[in-house]
């Protein structure tokens, strides 16, 4: 989360959460928490945190996360400790990546008790502590960090907080035109970007690139340093002075027409990059613009798409996992199968020994172990010899050879069945994989793993597993179908996404001489 885009989002909390009610702390998942805040009478703000070193953040939204079913210990803390205190005050120093929620709440007689919860969205050092304002001791923290992880900085229950170190470099919101101007004429290094973020303190590289980008734009000949410094000054004026642009840019999508045409299912999520501004960038100049009234806004709408985009890479992984190694048992059992099959030429040559010893059964005595017999099937016309049970008279012995040479013949048949069946389920998931790596959206994975679990490829609990984190459609009939491209003609074309579509499309959507 973008250092500007965090103090966008802390600008607005501070409007309108301070003085608000903790009513809930829930789960996301692990690594991410969801406060429900009264603020104003009735009006409910749902406001998520995540450490997530991948995906940190935090944002308000109106809309209910949803919750996840897990056992959070320190989650069972925070309630312990915050729910129902008042939200008293809410910080965030120049361009640093921590916002600090002062926190006060009652005891059994009424004494106050006061809470700070700490927000660090420092990447991979990301974290949500709770710490007691009074001792200044660690309460709990999403993450525990020990002796041996950070010896100046450990994060656990009991130990005195401390803060993270501050950024090296100039204040980037109090720093003036000239002093920005005298950074980057001073620094040896050639490229702007990385001046910027080496001189100034919480200076992004997406905000860093920006004001290169601008600078590049603005500037006249080799003026280029004070271009960039009227950019910067420009840009932080404007964020000192909360005057953001809140918008969602998306990288242009696919030049080619035949690329271009789906109509229905919108964003490709594996493909199309999106990016949460303060505001429109420069630098990425053609990319589509969403603009909104304010970064909570913004941001409510960014996350849903990139948390509906990571649940749509995770149900993906998990489909692709269930159907590869059901794919790589059935080829085990094909191998083994084939292996074990009784050999066609061989149930023929049972059959022919039985037929040879039926001829010369008039030569075989009981108690003989073999006879040798002229093979009449042979061009060779050899002798063959025919192994006997001594205990068995010679037309048991020819009775037994048959009814050998039958159950081969029949085991034969059964394995032809069992590896032509076995071969179709190889297709048949070949073709899901295929599927899978087609689909664009969660509706169309979750067809796929209703699918599994109607064909027994896949149990109940296990579905469960796969679909976990999903907000199931409202109304699922009510969502589009099919893949819509149209013709040169300007004809409809539908497509089905996967097997279940493919037999709605074909038996109840499609008319005659369609």
């Amino acid at each position: 989360m973008d250092s500007v885009v965090l103090r966008g989002v802390y600008c607005w909390l501070r409007k309108n959460l301070v003085g608000g009610k903790v009513l809930s702390v829930e789960p996301c998942d692990r690594k991410s928490v969801f406060f429900t805040v009264r603020h104003g009478g009735i009006t409910l703000i749902y406001l998520v945190v995540s450490w997530d070193a991948s995906f940190f953040r935090l944002y308000p939204t109106r809309a209910k996360p949803q919750k996840a079913r897990i056992q959070s210990p320190f989650v069972a803390i925070l309630r312990r400790h915050i729910l129902g205190a008042k939200i008293a005050s809410i910080l965030m120093k120049s361009l640093e990546r921590v916002v600090t929620f002062e926190l006060v709440n009652l005891d059994l007689r009424g004494n106050p008790l006061e809470f700070t919860l700490i927000a660090e969205l420092m990447g991979k050092n990301s974290n949500l502590i709770l710490v007691d304002r009074a001792s200044r001791e660690v309460i709990d923290a999403g993450k525990h960090v020990t002796e041996a992880m950070s010896r100046p900085r450990p994060i656990l229950p009991g130990v005195e907080y401390v803060e993270p170190p501050a950024s090296q470099g100039r204040n980037p919101l109090a720093a003036t035109q000239d002093e920005v101007r005298t950074a980057l004429e001073g620094s040896h290094d050639g490229r702007l970007d990385k001046i910027t973020l080496a001189e100034f303190a919480g200076i992004s590289p997406t905000i860093a690139r920006e004001i290169a980008a601008r600078a590049q734009q603005q500037s006249a000949g080799n003026r280029v340093a004070g271009a960039a410094a009227q950019a910067f000054a420009s840009l932080m004026q404007a964020v000192s002075e909360e005057r953001f642009d809140p918008c969602v840019m998306t990288e242009p999508g696919p030049s080619s027409i035949a690329e271009a045409i789906p109509v229905t299912d919108g964003v490709r999520l594996r493909t199309r990059k999106s990016l949460l501004c303060a505001f429109p960038l420069v630098e990425k100049e053609g990319w589509e613009v969403q603009r909104f009234e304010t970064m909570a806004e913004a941001a409510e709408v960014f996350f849903a798409k990139a948390d509906e985009a990571v649940a749509f890479e995770k149900m993906a992984q998990r489909l692709m996992q269930i159907v590869r190694s059901k794919l790589a048992k059935a080829k085990r059992r094909l191998a083994n199968v084939e292996g074990e099959a009784a050999d066609e030429d061989e149930v023929k040559r049972q059959f022919e020994r039985g037929e040879l010893l039926k001829m010369n059964v008039h030569d075989v005595k009981k108690g003989m172990a073999t006879v040798a017999v002229e093979n009449v099937f042979s061009e060779a016309q050899d002798s063959v010899t025919i192994e006997l049970d001594a205990s068995l008279s010679p037309w048991a012995n020819v009775d037994a050879l048959f009814k050998k040479a039958k159950k081969a013949k029949r085991r034969l048949a059964h394995s032809e069945r069992l590896v032509s069946s076995i071969k179709e389920e190889i297709a048949y998931s070949d073709g899901l994989l295929l599927q899978i790596e087609g689909c664009e959206g969660v509706q169309c994975l979750t067809q796929i793993a209703e699918e599994l679990v109607r064909r027994a490829g896949m149990t109940q609990r296990k579905y469960e597993e796969v679909v976990s984190g999903i907000r199931s459609p409202a109304s699922r009939e009510k969502e589009q179908r099919f893949r819509r491209f149209v013709s040169s003609d300007g004809f409809e074309i539908l497509v089905g996404r996967n097997n279940a579509e493919n037999d709605q499309l074909t038996l109840k959507t499609a008319r005659p001489y369609d």
